[in-house]
Protein backbone atom coordinates (compact mmCIF):
# COMPACT_ATOMS: atom_id res chain seq x y z
CA UNK A 1 0.00 0.00 0.00
CA UNK A 2 1.80 3.31 -0.89
CA UNK A 3 2.46 5.79 1.67
CA UNK A 4 -1.05 8.14 2.53
CA UNK A 5 -3.09 5.72 -0.03
CA UNK A 6 -6.35 5.62 1.05
CA UNK A 7 -7.66 1.76 1.57
CA UNK A 8 -10.54 1.17 -0.77
CA UNK A 9 -13.15 -0.91 0.83
CA UNK A 10 -16.36 -1.93 -0.56
CA UNK A 11 -19.11 -3.62 1.63
CA UNK A 12 -21.48 -6.03 -0.17
CA UNK A 13 -24.99 -6.72 0.83
CA UNK A 14 -27.49 -8.41 -0.68
CA UNK A 15 -30.27 -7.25 1.58
CA UNK A 16 -33.60 -5.53 0.46
CA UNK A 17 -34.79 -4.63 4.25
CA UNK A 18 -32.82 -3.08 6.73
CA UNK A 19 -31.80 -6.27 8.81
CA UNK A 20 -29.05 -7.33 11.10
CA UNK A 21 -26.79 -6.99 9.06
CA UNK A 22 -27.70 -3.52 7.95
CA UNK A 23 -27.59 -2.30 10.78
CA UNK A 24 -24.05 -3.62 11.50
CA UNK A 25 -23.15 -1.83 8.39
CA UNK A 26 -24.98 1.55 9.08
CA UNK A 27 -23.47 1.59 12.42
CA UNK A 28 -19.54 0.78 11.04
CA UNK A 29 -20.18 3.71 8.61
CA UNK A 30 -20.86 6.32 11.22
CA UNK A 31 -17.24 5.62 12.49
CA UNK A 32 -15.35 4.49 10.20
CA UNK A 33 -11.86 6.39 9.69
CA UNK A 34 -12.78 8.68 6.20
CA UNK A 35 -9.14 10.04 6.27
CA UNK A 36 -7.46 6.34 6.15
CA UNK A 37 -10.26 4.07 4.04
CA UNK A 38 -12.35 4.93 0.82
CA UNK A 39 -15.83 2.94 1.62
CA UNK A 40 -18.65 2.37 -0.65
CA UNK A 41 -21.35 -0.19 -0.42
CA UNK A 42 -22.84 -2.20 -3.06
CA UNK A 43 -26.68 -2.99 -2.96
CA UNK A 44 -29.39 -4.13 -4.68
CA UNK A 45 -30.79 -1.19 -6.44
CA UNK A 46 -34.22 -1.73 -4.72
CA UNK A 47 -32.93 -2.03 -1.09
CA UNK A 48 -33.83 0.35 1.65
CA UNK A 49 -30.24 0.58 2.44
CA UNK A 50 -29.65 2.56 -0.25
CA UNK A 51 -31.01 5.41 1.17
CA UNK A 52 -30.02 5.23 4.79
CA UNK A 53 -26.63 4.86 3.47
CA UNK A 54 -26.47 7.63 0.79
CA UNK A 55 -27.54 9.54 4.06
CA UNK A 56 -24.53 9.00 5.64
CA UNK A 57 -22.98 10.16 2.58
CA UNK A 58 -21.12 7.46 1.66
CA UNK A 59 -21.08 6.32 -1.93
CA UNK A 60 -23.80 3.34 -3.12
CA UNK A 61 -23.51 1.19 -6.01
CA UNK A 62 -26.78 -0.94 -6.63
CA UNK A 63 -26.78 -3.56 -8.74
CA UNK A 64 -30.04 -4.51 -10.75
CA UNK A 65 -29.31 -8.36 -10.43
CA UNK A 66 -28.53 -8.96 -7.58
CA UNK A 67 -31.06 -11.21 -5.65
CA UNK A 68 -31.38 -11.21 -1.93
CA UNK A 69 -29.81 -14.58 -0.94
CA UNK A 70 -26.10 -16.02 -1.04
CA UNK A 71 -25.46 -17.57 -4.01
CA UNK A 72 -27.03 -15.51 -7.14
CA UNK A 73 -25.04 -16.62 -10.39
CA UNK A 74 -26.33 -14.12 -12.49
CA UNK A 75 -25.33 -11.30 -10.50
CA UNK A 76 -21.53 -12.74 -10.77
CA UNK A 77 -20.99 -10.85 -14.40
CA UNK A 78 -21.86 -7.58 -13.02
CA UNK A 79 -20.13 -7.95 -9.50
CA UNK A 80 -16.57 -9.09 -11.20
CA UNK A 81 -17.15 -6.45 -13.78
CA UNK A 82 -17.54 -3.73 -10.84
CA UNK A 83 -15.05 -4.97 -8.82
CA UNK A 84 -12.51 -5.17 -12.01
CA UNK A 85 -13.23 -0.98 -12.91
CA UNK A 86 -13.12 0.21 -9.54
CA UNK A 87 -10.11 -1.79 -8.31
CA UNK A 88 -10.83 -2.04 -4.60
CA UNK A 89 -8.62 -3.20 -2.30
CA UNK A 90 -11.04 -4.98 -0.29
CA UNK A 91 -14.36 -6.77 -0.69
CA UNK A 92 -15.97 -6.99 2.61
CA UNK A 93 -19.12 -9.50 2.29
CA UNK A 94 -22.06 -9.77 4.43
CA UNK A 95 -23.64 -13.37 3.66
CA UNK A 96 -22.90 -12.94 -0.04
CA UNK A 97 -21.29 -16.12 -1.73
CA UNK A 98 -21.50 -14.67 -5.20
CA UNK A 99 -19.57 -11.64 -4.00
CA UNK A 100 -16.79 -13.66 -2.82
CA UNK A 101 -16.00 -15.61 -5.55
CA UNK A 102 -16.98 -12.44 -7.78
CA UNK A 103 -14.62 -11.17 -6.27
CA UNK A 104 -11.50 -13.43 -6.33
CA UNK A 105 -12.64 -13.97 -10.23
CA UNK A 106 -11.57 -10.02 -10.26
CA UNK A 107 -8.39 -10.29 -8.59
CA UNK A 108 -9.11 -8.54 -5.62
CA UNK A 109 -6.03 -8.53 -3.47
CA UNK A 110 -8.61 -8.99 0.05
CA UNK A 111 -11.71 -10.89 0.65
CA UNK A 112 -13.38 -10.53 3.91
CA UNK A 113 -16.71 -12.10 5.17
CA UNK A 114 -18.85 -11.51 8.12
CA UNK A 115 -20.74 -14.38 9.92
CA UNK A 116 -24.01 -12.83 11.26
CA UNK A 117 -25.70 -16.03 12.04
CA UNK A 118 -24.90 -19.44 12.98
CA UNK A 119 -23.15 -21.84 11.02
CA UNK A 120 -25.43 -24.78 9.98
CA UNK A 121 -24.64 -28.33 11.36
CA UNK A 122 -21.36 -29.84 10.83
CA UNK A 123 -22.50 -32.01 9.04
CA UNK A 124 -20.00 -35.23 7.87
CA UNK A 125 -16.22 -35.07 7.59
CA UNK A 126 -16.15 -34.31 3.70
CA UNK A 127 -18.55 -31.82 4.22
CA UNK A 128 -16.31 -30.15 6.50
CA UNK A 129 -13.67 -30.52 4.22
CA UNK A 130 -15.28 -28.50 1.48
CA UNK A 131 -16.34 -25.79 3.93
CA UNK A 132 -13.08 -25.17 4.41
CA UNK A 133 -11.85 -25.58 1.01
CA UNK A 134 -14.58 -23.12 -0.04
CA UNK A 135 -13.84 -20.16 2.66
CA UNK A 136 -10.02 -20.80 2.43
CA UNK A 137 -9.89 -20.36 -1.28
CA UNK A 138 -12.62 -17.23 -1.15
CA UNK A 139 -11.61 -15.43 1.61
CA UNK A 140 -8.89 -14.36 3.77
CA UNK A 141 -10.61 -13.04 7.11
CA UNK A 142 -13.85 -14.38 8.09
CA UNK A 143 -15.46 -11.96 11.03
CA UNK A 144 -17.57 -14.10 13.48
CA UNK A 145 -20.07 -11.58 15.88
CA UNK A 146 -19.87 -13.84 18.55
CA UNK A 147 -17.96 -16.32 19.80
CA UNK A 148 -20.13 -18.90 19.34
CA UNK A 149 -20.22 -18.06 15.53
CA UNK A 150 -17.25 -18.93 15.20
CA UNK A 151 -17.45 -22.27 17.39
CA UNK A 152 -19.55 -22.75 15.29
CA UNK A 153 -17.64 -22.06 12.14
CA UNK A 154 -15.06 -24.35 13.21
CA UNK A 155 -17.10 -27.20 14.47
CA UNK A 156 -18.09 -26.91 10.44
CA UNK A 157 -15.13 -27.13 9.18
CA UNK A 158 -13.27 -23.66 8.89
CA UNK A 159 -9.90 -23.16 9.83
CA UNK A 160 -9.74 -21.13 13.19
CA UNK A 161 -6.61 -19.17 11.79
CA UNK A 162 -9.57 -17.60 9.39
CA UNK A 163 -12.25 -16.29 12.11
CA UNK A 164 -11.77 -13.71 14.29
CA UNK A 165 -14.25 -12.71 16.63
CA UNK A 166 -15.91 -9.22 16.36
CA UNK A 167 -18.77 -8.35 18.42
CA UNK A 168 -21.50 -6.26 16.85
CA UNK A 169 -21.04 -2.50 17.82
CA UNK A 170 -24.62 -0.22 18.49
CA UNK A 171 -24.57 3.50 18.66
CA UNK A 172 -25.89 5.01 22.07
CA UNK A 173 -29.42 4.06 23.25
CA UNK A 174 -30.71 7.07 25.57
CA UNK A 175 -32.42 6.11 28.58
CA UNK A 176 -36.58 7.51 28.23
CA UNK A 177 -37.92 9.52 30.76
CA UNK A 178 -41.21 7.91 31.91
CA UNK A 179 -43.52 10.47 30.16
CA UNK A 180 -41.57 9.31 26.69
CA UNK A 181 -42.18 5.69 27.61
CA UNK A 182 -45.59 5.97 28.60
CA UNK A 183 -46.03 8.09 25.22
CA UNK A 184 -44.05 5.73 23.07
CA UNK A 185 -46.73 2.05 24.80
CA UNK A 186 -49.29 4.09 24.66
CA UNK A 187 -49.40 4.25 20.53
CA UNK A 188 -49.50 0.15 21.06
CA UNK A 189 -52.60 0.57 23.45
CA UNK A 190 -50.21 0.08 26.67
CA UNK A 191 -52.32 2.11 29.70
CA UNK A 192 -51.00 3.46 33.00
CA UNK A 193 -49.72 1.05 35.79
CA UNK A 194 -48.77 -1.59 32.76
CA UNK A 195 -45.64 -3.22 33.24
CA UNK A 196 -43.67 -3.66 29.80
CA UNK A 197 -42.14 -7.11 28.45
CA UNK A 198 -41.34 -7.00 25.01
CA UNK A 199 -39.75 -9.02 21.50
CA UNK A 200 -38.11 -7.30 19.07
CA UNK A 201 -37.50 -10.10 16.37
CA UNK A 202 -38.46 -11.35 13.19
CA UNK A 203 -41.82 -13.24 13.42
CA UNK A 204 -40.33 -16.51 11.74
CA UNK A 205 -39.97 -20.10 13.50
CA UNK A 206 -36.26 -19.48 14.25
CA UNK A 207 -37.17 -16.94 16.85
CA UNK A 208 -39.82 -18.99 18.45
CA UNK A 209 -42.56 -16.52 19.91
CA UNK A 210 -44.90 -19.00 20.53
CA UNK A 211 -42.66 -20.08 24.13
CA UNK A 212 -43.10 -16.39 25.01
CA UNK A 213 -47.02 -16.46 23.79
CA UNK A 214 -47.03 -19.64 26.04
CA UNK A 215 -45.20 -18.01 28.81
CA UNK A 216 -47.63 -14.57 28.79
CA UNK A 217 -50.46 -16.81 29.50
CA UNK A 218 -49.09 -18.22 32.83
CA UNK A 219 -48.12 -14.65 33.92
CA UNK A 220 -51.43 -13.46 33.10
CA UNK A 221 -52.88 -15.75 35.35
CA UNK A 222 -51.17 -14.39 38.23
CA UNK A 223 -51.24 -10.92 37.52
CA UNK A 224 -53.32 -8.70 35.33
CA UNK A 225 -50.94 -5.74 34.44
CA UNK A 226 -48.81 -6.73 32.37
CA UNK A 227 -48.55 -5.89 28.19
CA UNK A 228 -46.25 -7.94 26.12
CA UNK A 229 -44.99 -6.09 22.69
CA UNK A 230 -44.43 -8.31 19.75
CA UNK A 231 -42.27 -5.93 17.66
CA UNK A 232 -41.25 -6.68 14.49
CA UNK A 233 -42.88 -8.55 10.74
CA UNK A 234 -42.26 -11.67 9.31
CA UNK A 235 -44.32 -14.32 8.07
CA UNK A 236 -45.86 -16.16 11.25
CA UNK A 237 -47.85 -12.81 12.50
CA UNK A 238 -51.11 -14.57 11.62
CA UNK A 239 -50.51 -17.74 13.00
CA UNK A 240 -49.19 -15.78 16.34
CA UNK A 241 -52.13 -13.94 16.66
CA UNK A 242 -54.25 -16.54 16.35
CA UNK A 243 -51.93 -18.70 18.89
CA UNK A 244 -52.74 -15.30 21.36
CA UNK A 245 -56.42 -15.67 20.64
CA UNK A 246 -56.31 -19.35 21.34
CA UNK A 247 -54.69 -18.83 24.48
CA UNK A 248 -57.28 -16.15 25.47
CA UNK A 249 -54.35 -12.95 25.89
CA UNK A 250 -54.67 -11.87 23.12
CA UNK A 251 -55.65 -8.69 24.76
CA UNK A 252 -52.78 -8.16 26.56
CA UNK A 253 -50.84 -8.45 23.41
CA UNK A 254 -49.65 -5.75 21.07
CA UNK A 255 -48.23 -6.41 17.98
CA UNK A 256 -46.17 -3.28 16.12
CA UNK A 257 -44.98 -4.35 12.75
CA UNK A 258 -41.85 -3.18 11.47
CA UNK A 259 -40.66 0.04 13.26
CA UNK A 260 -38.33 2.45 11.64
CA UNK A 261 -37.33 3.39 15.32
CA UNK A 262 -37.19 0.00 16.36
CA UNK A 263 -34.34 1.42 19.53
CA UNK A 264 -36.98 3.85 21.04
CA UNK A 265 -39.54 1.05 21.51
CA UNK A 266 -36.92 -1.45 22.97
CA UNK A 267 -36.12 1.27 25.10
CA UNK A 268 -39.68 1.77 26.46
CA UNK A 269 -39.35 -1.54 27.42
CA UNK A 270 -39.72 -2.72 31.30
CA UNK A 271 -38.29 -6.70 30.39
CA UNK A 272 -36.85 -7.56 27.10
CA UNK A 273 -36.72 -10.74 25.94
CA UNK A 274 -35.94 -13.34 23.44
CA UNK A 275 -36.96 -16.60 22.93
CA UNK A 276 -34.77 -18.09 19.63
CA UNK A 277 -34.07 -21.36 19.13
CA UNK A 278 -30.46 -20.20 17.73
CA UNK A 279 -29.41 -17.12 17.81
CA UNK A 280 -26.19 -15.59 16.64
CA UNK A 281 -25.88 -12.08 19.27
CA UNK A 282 -29.19 -10.57 18.95
CA UNK A 283 -28.55 -7.11 18.87
CA UNK A 284 -32.48 -6.35 19.80
CA UNK A 285 -30.97 -7.68 23.47
CA UNK A 286 -27.82 -5.20 23.52
CA UNK A 287 -30.37 -2.17 22.63
CA UNK A 288 -32.60 -2.53 25.10
CA UNK A 289 -29.98 -3.24 27.58
CA UNK A 290 -28.11 0.21 26.49
CA UNK A 291 -31.15 1.80 27.48
CA UNK A 292 -31.17 0.03 30.96
CA UNK A 293 -33.70 -2.72 30.26
CA UNK A 294 -32.54 -6.30 32.04
CA UNK A 295 -33.29 -9.19 29.67
CA UNK A 296 -34.30 -12.72 29.69
CA UNK A 297 -33.20 -14.53 26.86
CA UNK A 298 -32.90 -18.55 25.59
CA UNK A 299 -29.69 -19.67 26.55
CA UNK A 300 -29.03 -20.39 22.66
CA UNK A 301 -25.66 -19.46 20.66
CA UNK A 302 -24.45 -15.76 21.31
CA UNK A 303 -27.22 -15.19 24.05
CA UNK A 304 -25.03 -15.70 26.98
CA UNK A 305 -22.64 -13.35 25.70
CA UNK A 306 -24.97 -10.77 26.04
CA UNK A 307 -26.74 -11.84 29.06
CA UNK A 308 -24.96 -12.35 32.52
CA UNK A 309 -27.34 -14.76 34.36
CA UNK A 310 -27.91 -12.97 37.43
CA UNK A 311 -26.34 -10.11 36.56
CA UNK A 312 -27.99 -8.45 33.86
CA UNK A 313 -30.43 -10.40 33.41
CA UNK A 314 -31.10 -14.46 33.47
CA UNK A 315 -31.11 -17.26 30.89
CA UNK A 316 -33.86 -19.60 30.46
CA UNK A 317 -33.74 -23.19 28.04
CA UNK A 318 -34.79 -23.31 24.73
CA UNK A 319 -38.27 -23.43 24.34
CA UNK A 320 -39.06 -23.62 28.44
CA UNK A 321 -42.08 -21.10 28.40
CA UNK A 322 -42.41 -22.12 32.03
CA UNK A 323 -38.90 -21.39 33.19
CA UNK A 324 -39.03 -18.02 31.09
CA UNK A 325 -42.83 -17.32 33.26
CA UNK A 326 -41.22 -17.99 36.19
CA UNK A 327 -38.11 -15.38 35.99
CA UNK A 328 -40.43 -12.81 34.16
CA UNK A 329 -42.83 -13.29 37.12
CA UNK A 330 -39.24 -12.60 39.36
CA UNK A 331 -38.81 -9.57 38.21
CA UNK A 332 -42.20 -8.25 37.68
CA UNK A 333 -42.39 -8.40 41.53
CA UNK A 334 -38.90 -6.77 42.40
CA UNK A 335 -39.04 -3.38 40.87
CA UNK A 336 -35.86 -2.69 42.80
CA UNK A 337 -33.75 -6.09 41.71
CA UNK A 338 -35.14 -4.86 37.89
CA UNK A 339 -33.57 -1.64 38.26
CA UNK A 340 -30.20 -3.07 39.74
CA UNK A 341 -29.72 -5.09 36.58
CA UNK A 342 -31.12 -2.83 34.10
CA UNK A 343 -28.04 -0.20 35.24
CA UNK A 344 -25.55 -3.49 35.25
CA UNK A 345 -26.91 -4.05 31.78
CA UNK A 346 -26.30 -0.74 30.53
CA UNK A 347 -22.88 -0.39 31.79
CA UNK A 348 -22.13 -4.16 30.61
CA UNK A 349 -23.34 -3.30 26.74
CA UNK A 350 -21.29 -0.02 26.54
CA UNK A 351 -18.39 -1.45 27.37
CA UNK A 352 -18.15 -4.49 25.00
CA UNK A 353 -21.02 -3.42 22.39
CA UNK A 354 -19.73 -0.01 21.17
CA UNK A 355 -20.08 0.82 17.71
CA UNK A 356 -16.87 3.08 17.52
CA UNK A 357 -15.02 0.12 19.27
CA UNK A 358 -16.12 -2.21 16.57
CA UNK A 359 -15.23 -0.01 13.72
CA UNK A 360 -11.58 0.63 15.28
CA UNK A 361 -11.29 -3.40 15.39
CA UNK A 362 -11.89 -3.65 11.61
CA UNK A 363 -10.18 -1.11 10.39
CA UNK A 364 -7.17 -2.74 12.36
CA UNK A 365 -7.87 -5.88 10.74
CA UNK A 366 -7.94 -4.05 7.39
CA UNK A 367 -4.98 -2.73 7.97
CA UNK A 368 -3.15 -5.92 9.04
CA UNK A 369 -4.32 -7.31 5.93
CA UNK A 370 -2.67 -4.76 4.23
CA UNK A 371 1.15 -5.70 5.43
Amino acid sequence: MAQGKKIIVFHILTDRNIGGAGRWLLNYLKHYDRERFEVSVVLPADSLLCGAVRGLDVPVLAIAEMEDKSYDPKAMKPLAALFRKEKPDIVHTHASMTARMAAKRAGVPKIFCTKHCMESAPGAFPKRLVRRAVNRRFGDKIIAVSKEVRRSMIAGGTSPKQVVTVPNGIEDIPMLTATKKAETLAAFGGKPGEYAIGIAARLEEVKDHSTLLRAAEKILKQRQDVRFYIIGAGSLRAELERQAETLGIAEHVAFTGFLQDVERMEAALDIAVITSKQEALCLSIIESMWAGVPAVGTDSGGVSEVIRHGETGYLVPVGDSGALAERLLELLADDAKRREMGAAAREYVRKHFAADKMTKRIEKLYTEEQT
